[in-house]
């Protein structure tokens, strides 16, 4: 079975907001940074950031 790459229908507007508000409920305990964490658990908002700046 194939994996179609999907481009998110994201602005780069809301991607940033997101990425803002998750890190409000983001705790350092883990010792893993929010960028990373972000990127793992959020790649479609990540990847919109990642291709905009």
């Amino acid at each position: 079975m194939k994996s179609i790459a999907v481009k998110p229908n994201i602005s780069i507007e809301e991607a940033e907001e997101h990425y803002q508000l998750s890190s409000e409920n983001y705790t350092i305990e883990s010792g893993e940074s929010h960028l990373a964490y972000y990127r793992e658990k959020h790649p479609l908002y990540y990847d919109v950031l990642l291709n905009n700046v």
